[in-house]
């Protein structure tokens, strides 16, 4: 039997972020994950620009590939659109090993069997005991099977693929500039799909909130980015090995669910992802970061209010209720539609192209200072 300060199951951003605070405080922390680092993991790799303050890090001093976009290029409604915005692109498999390598924890490749309590100690497999234990496995962590968070939502569904092709024949296909995303929101705007360039890779696929529609969203995707040949034509036959995976988004209800007898969940292990664009990774980070720094200041049980009190959250919070009021709407009258003039109609298919593209920023919602996202 081994004994550590803390165990973290998954080696992901949310993991890692976390034991790295633990780590930095002098407790002896050990990371377990099945995989052995780097790893494949499907992700387009949106990261917003809040992550660096998060990570305590400059973009520039980020020493793997980054892909800085300030423009976006949008479908909706038959009509594409270029918005001008700032964002930025990572490689999982890259991403992962920095931030996992970065955190100073005891690496143990290692696929999580059981988890007991016993006494005041979690026991993992019979063999690892700690007083804390963090659950950052993403949306299948067997942690979250011990603290059993609540779910009130199926998760969405998403097909994907990264594959590496020749970067000459990217450059030539591609709608904009070497790391600049395409979007495809689609009609209903109950998802939406994505072709991202990132110089030799590709990373394309799609998401939608009912799980069962996500096949058929990627044969339409798949027979759009043929037709418009905005992908090499050497792709096509890449195109057929998608994989699909399902995680939930953020709701309000999730993050009172995030801890139970010194076991708390970061990430998609509680349902972190943005409510609207889906984007993980920043608020993995910051959960790992928050429950982090609750263990550590010798209060996890604070951490359920930290995540409440942050202004990231509350604005996902908002968000949330602004996604269901639409939501509603439609429920209440399904099939009405509002008869507007022409160019009212393509002012309100603008605005939501643009509010759309606006999420990915990770600007805070209006009248919030961007500061308030740094963590003091």
């Amino acid at each position: 039997m081994r004994h550590f300060d803390a165990l973290v199951i998954g080696g992901g951003p949310a993991g890692s972020t976390a034991a790295r605070q633990l780590v930095a405080r002098g407790m002896r922390t050990a990371v377990l994950d099945r995989a052995r680092f780097p790893r494949v993991k499907l992700c387009a790799g949106w990261v917003s620009a809040p992550i660096w303050d998060v990570l305590e890090m400059s973009p520039r001093d980020y020493p793997r590939s980054l892909w800085e976009w300030n423009r976006c290029h949008v479908h909706h409604a038959g009509v594409q659109r270029t918005f001008r915005a700032r964002g930025y692109f990572i490689r999982r498999y890259e991403l992962d090993a920095f931030l996992l390598e970065r955190s100073g924890a005891e690496v143990i490749t290692h696929a999580v069997k059981s988890i007991e309590r016993d006494g005041g100690d979690w026991v993992v497999d019979g063999a690892l005991r700690a007083p804390i234990l963090v659950g950052a496995g993403g949306t299948h962590c067997p942690v979250a099977r011990a603290v059993a968070p609540p779910r009130p939502e199926r998760p969405v569904g998403v097909q994907e693929l990264e594959f590496q092709a020749e970067p000459t024949a990217i450059a030539a296909a591609r709608l904009g500039d070497d790391g600049e995303p395409e979007l495809v929101l689609h009609d209903d705007l109950r998802g939406y799909s994505w072709n991202v360039p990132k110089t030799d890779w590709l990373n394309i696929g799609c998401g939608t909130v009912e799980a069962r529609e996500v096949k058929e969203t990627w044969r339409q995707m798949r027979e759009f980015l043929l037709a418009s040949g905005h992908v090499p034509p050497a792709a096509a036959a890449a195109l057929e090995h998608v994989k699909g995976y399902s995680y939930y988004l953020f709701h309000p209800a999730h993050p009172p669910g995030c801890a139970r007898d010194g076991a708390m969940l970061v990430g998609d292990s509680l349902g972190l992802a943005h409510p609207l664009t889906a984007e993980g990774i920043l608020p993995a980070c910051l959960s790992g970061r928050l429950a982090g720094e609750a263990i550590a200041d010798g209060d996890p049980a604070s951490y359920g209010a930290r995540l409440a009190a942050h202004p990231l959250f509350a604005d996902y919070r908002a968000i949330y209720r602004l996604r269901e009021a639409g939501a509603s709407l439609r429920r209440r009258a399904p099939g009405v539609s509002i008869p507007l003039p022409a160019a009212a109609r393509r002012a309100v298919e603008w605005a939501v192209a643009r509010g759309f593209v606006w999420m990915f920023t990770g600007a805070p919602l209006p009248l919030r200072r961007r500061t308030q996202l740094r963590i003091r």
